[in-house]
């Protein structure tokens, strides 16, 4: 496996933990109003059967959610660069990457490559495509020279590794300051709108013709706003007659005011049955609504 898709697939199987943690809390609910509870359905007049309901999702209200550059540690075994939705006063601020040195004017020292910064939090995310992502690396250290930042997202979406975007940015750097912010922007693609991720990782490359000053300025200096939604876009109903587990379960249609659904089915033999009904949002599922009625003749 490839070591960038292992740092998404491991940011995503924390994700997943966070889902399961919070299984008990879900963000969309179903009813049932027809059949109606007890309702006798005769199978000669009614050869479908018309089920129906109301559903109730979270609000999918465009925002933004920011992810700060952290660092644990520096060179050690508690280094874990990494993105948070939280800041803080990191341990490894400012740390360089491996290799800072001296060239000419026009030279170019690659300060050991890149450095990878997965989400441990905030995932999954709903992306917000039609707007641009913007954020800031600020340098630090002896700040002489010229310095360029390259920068590429790249996201898990349904399992596969997808590239967001990248870009590259340069400034002359400040050597009277704490440090010198460096801003870039990244147009994802207009495709990827609505898009749940679930897993998100920042790879930082630092560059060019400047002295000692390949250092990543954390404590809430270094950022990336990523464009979003307030929940997922991607909604749903399903019904099941008779099984609970939706084993192989029906998709209903929902309303154009998002709050009803409703699907027919072939009516079921004579007898009792049971219809269950569940809403889908992003990767939450609501707790099961169920009704009972009966067939006859």
């Amino acid at each position: 496996m490839r070591p960038r898709v292992c740092y998404l697939v491991a940011a995503a199987a924390a994700a997943v933990a966070v889902v399961a943690g919070m299984a008990s809390a879900a963000t969309s609910s179903v009813t049932i109003t027809s059949p109606r509870a007890g309702q006798s359905i005769s199978l000669k007049k009614n050869p479908y059967l018309a089920v129906a309901g109301n559903v109730s999702f979270a609000a999918t209200t465009p925002g933004s959610t920011t992810f700060y550059l952290r660092r644990d540690g520096c060179g050690s075994s508690n280094d874990n660069p990494h993105l948070s939705v939280t800041s803080g006063t990191d341990a490894g601020d400012g740390c360089g990457l491996v290799v800072n040195a001296v060239v000419g004017v026009g030279g170019d020292v690659d300060q050991a490559a890149f450095v990878d910064f997965p989400a441990t939090d905030g995932m999954p995310l709903a992306l917000d495509a039609t707007r641009a992502i913007d954020g800031v690396v600020a340098l630090t250290g002896a700040q002489v020279g010229l310095a360029q930042v390259d920068v590429t997202l790249e996201a898990l979406v349904r399992g596969n590794a997808v590239t967001l975007g990248s870009d590259s940015a340069s400034a002359i750097l400040d050597p009277t300051g704490n440090d010198t912010p460096i801003p870039f922007t990244i147009q994802p693609s207009a495709t990827l709108d609505g898009s749940d991720l679930q897993a998100l990782d920042l790879r930082v490359h630092i560059h060019g013709p400047n002295v000692y000053s390949g250092f990543i300025s954390l404590n809430g200096n270094s950022y990336v706003d990523l464009p979003s939604y307030g929940a997922s876009v991607d909604k749903s109903v399903q019904i099941s007659v008779d099984d609970p587990t939706f084993a192989n379960p029906t998709p209903a249609r929902i309303g154009s005011t998002g709050s009803t659904w409703s699907v027919a089915i072939p009516t079921p033999a004579i007898g009792k049955h049971t219809i269950y009904a569940e809403s889908i949002q992003g990767f939450d599922t609501s707790a099961p609504a169920s009704q009972t009625f009966t067939v006859t003749k």
